[in-house]
């Protein structure tokens, strides 16, 4: 008889490591700077990249794209952890990289503001065109859940077929690392930490002494290790906030896997449609995982698809923030309205607008966080509450 990791064990252990990361980081930042007086004030570099890493893990753009791929996922029939974490990952690869090429080299850098420029307009372009299409995908998903829960039997329109491919591509959480990649091509968070790197190399301490430049590699990796943290508690708070908790909850870490003989996985391996959810599993998924799947019939409550719709406004609200504040940068009429002396009427007004939702992005990523919070823990403590005013009157 194996055991195997509950939902709560990944995700307990999930958060485990992130914090062991992080204390390994950090570690590493002591090791460099603090044992000598010289280069201690460098640990202040340290603590700007570690907490810029946390709060940029808060960016709207970042909650929204793991939000959906998580409800996405979920759709498929999966419990995913680490949709934040790939994402996070493949996000700093692009910190990481051209902070190493400065390390190596301080001549790339004087070359870094043009991929800057080249890199922003791809990086806004793909996260706007993702959270569009993400948005799209999943409001086809939540109308496919609407349509199950009324057994509803349809065929397949043009417009699923059109979106299969995009909705199956985040079909696997590591799948969140190239979009990550991509989403990092910005290259306003690499600049930001290549402008610490470049000061922490250029600071002399009392005696005229410098740091090797390879210790500033230490700065993306702090700052990794923040937004991964941040991302990956994302991800489990909006894993929760949809799948929700069974019916007997269970503060199991471990659960036994009984063996299951292949003859009757075969025989029995027909999908069976929970009635009351609408959700497709397996026989073979049955014997296994019965409180993952309990988990995975509430995904389909009202709860779940009160977040996905309110998911899918966000999304779409970031993607038309992100793709107006980009026309409005490099529209030379639209610049010019937005920085007339005069105002610029209502041209200027409008795409002054725009250029300050696309900065205030970070307080409406602590927004979702908050409401998502919020509706979880209010949805989850009346329930509990009804629960037991039943129990009473029976």
């Amino acid at each position: 008889m194996a055991f195997r990791l509950t939902l709560l064990g990944r995700s307990v252990l999930l958060i485990a490591l992130e914090l062991l990361a992080n204390a390994l980081s950090w570690s590493i930042a002591a090791i460099l700077f603090a044992r000598k007086t010289d280069t201690r004030p460098l640990l202040s570099y340290a603590l700007l990249a570690w907490t810029f890493g946390l709060r940029h893990a808060l960016d709207a753009d970042h909650i929204s794209a793991i939000d959906n791929a998580t409800r996405t996922l979920i759709g498929l029939g999966q419990l995913p952890v680490t949709c934040g974490l790939y994402f996070s990952l493949g996000h700093s690869t692009i910190v990481i990289i051209v902070t190493v090429a400065i390390a190596v080299s301080a001549s790339v850098y004087q070359h870094f503001n043009g991929a800057n420029d080249v890199g922003g307009i791809i990086g806004a372009s793909v996260s706007g065109a993702f959270l569009f299409i993400v948005a799209v995908a999943n409001t086809i998903i939540l109308w496919k859940i609407l349509k199950r829960r009324r057994k509803v039997r349809s065929n397949r329109t043009l417009m699923l077929r059109i979106l299969g491919p995009v909705i199956n591509f985040v079909n696997r959480p590591w799948k969140m690392y190239p979009v990550g990649v991509l989403f990092g091509l910005s290259f306003d968070t690499a600049s930001s930490i290549a402008l610490i790197a470049v000061s922490a190399i250029a600071h002399k301490g009392a005696h005229g002494t410098t740091i090797p430049s390879s210790n500033v590699v230490i700065l993306p990796v702090l700052f990794t290790a923040g937004m991964t943290l941040v991302d990956s508690a994302d991800s489990v708070l909006v894993l929760y906030s949809y799948a929700g908790f069974p019916n007997t909850p269970s503060w199991a870490l471990f659960a036994r896997t009984e063996a299951v003989n292949a003859e009757f996985i075969e025989e029995e391996k027909s999908e069976i449609v929970d009635g009351n959810h609408g959700l497709v599993i397996t026989a073979e998924e049955s014997p296994r995982i019965s409180q993952d799947t309990q988990i995975k019939t509430n995904a389909m409550s009202n709860l779940s698809i009160g977040l996905t719709l309110m998911s899918i406004l966000v999304a779409l609200a970031i993607s038309l923030i992100t793709i107006m504040s980009l026309v409005g940068e490099r529209c030379s009429q639209c610049a010019a309205a937005a920085n007339a002396k005069d105002g610029g009427g209502l041209a200027g007004s409008w795409w002054r607008a725009w250029a300050r939702a696309n900065d205030n992005l970070g307080y409406i990523g602590v927004a979702i966080i908050g409401i998502f919070f919020i509706i979880a823990i209010g949805w989850f403590t009346g329930r509990r509450l009804k629960d037991r005013v039943h129990a009473r009157i029976t």
